[in-house]
C-alpha cells in the first residue's frame, strides 16, 4: 500500500462567478484508478471554503491511501 500526500497552498486571481457578492471558493480532489472495464474510486476530499476571497490561502494537506 502507498500514500499520496497533496499539499494545497493557495489559489490566485480566481474569476468571480457569483452574481451577488464574491465567490466562495473551495478545492475538491477525487482520486480514481482508470481501468479498461471497471474504475476504482480511491476517495474524495474537499478543502475548507474561503468566504468572499478570490485569492484564497489554504495551507491544507490531504492524504490518500493507495492500495
Amino acid at each position: 500500500m502507498g500514500i499520496l500526500t497533496v499539499f494545497l497552498e493557495k489559489a490566485t486571481n480566481l474569476k468571480d462567478e457569483d452574481t451577488i457578492g464574491k465567490s466562495d471558493p473551495y478545492v475538491k480532489f477525487e482520486l480514481e484508478q482508470d481501468n479498461l472495464i471497471f474504475d476504482h474510486d480511491m476517495g474524495e476530499m474537499k478543502s475548507t471554503t474561503k468566504q468572499g476571497d478570490l485569492n484564497p490561502v489554504y495551507e491544507e494537506e490531504f492524504i490518500f491511501n493507495i492500495p
